[in-house]
């Protein structure tokens, strides 16, 4: 089936790219800004992911608790990262785009599915305007987070 294009986020962050990877690619990070994630499981060091590399993804949307193999397609910090989950709703593909700007960084996230069968296609189609309410909080708190952490280090550089 053909990729639907569901939902894109866009926001330059004023930080720079390096520690904006680092709160989206580490899990002692994602786990304080991302409330739909329980925990991410890995068969190896966070250090060694690399294209290629799966993991175990344990997520709470609403009142509903989901396990999917998740697997990174694309993996170019700090600047092109692709998580690929498949579900019986099809492959689910989150694609992270980073920028470095003259202000800080350009962060800007792709969210699309290539449905399992007709069903969810049509379902897809009718309902992603929801995925917005689903992802926004998310990356707005993560825009948060970063700037949180951003705020921590310069004052313990300035003490």
């Amino acid at each position: 089936m053909k990729e639907i294009q569901c939902y894109t986020f866009e926001s330059e962050i004023h930080a720079h790219i390096d520690l904006v990877t680092e709160c989206l690619n580490k899990d002692k990070h994602v786990l304080k800004w991302n409330t739909q994630i329980i925990e991410n499981l890995y068969d190896y060091s966070e250090e060694d992911i690399k294209e290629g590399s799966t993991y175990i993804s344990r997520q709470k949307i609403g009142k509903k608790v989901y396990e999917m193999q998740a697997k990174y397609t694309k993996f170019d910090p700090p600047n092109h990262l692709i998580v690929e989950a498949e579900t019986k709703e099809g492959i689910s593909k989150t694609e992270y785009i980073l920028e470095e700007t003259t202000e800080g960084t350009m962060f800007i996230v792709n969210v699309s599915l290539i449905p399992s069968n007709f069903i969810y296609k049509l379902a897809t189609n009718m309902f992603k305007w929801s995925f917005k309410y689903v992802y926004d909080e998310p990356f707005e708190k993560f825009i948060e987070y970063v700037y949180q952490i951003e705020y921590e280090r310069e004052e313990k550089i300035n003490n």
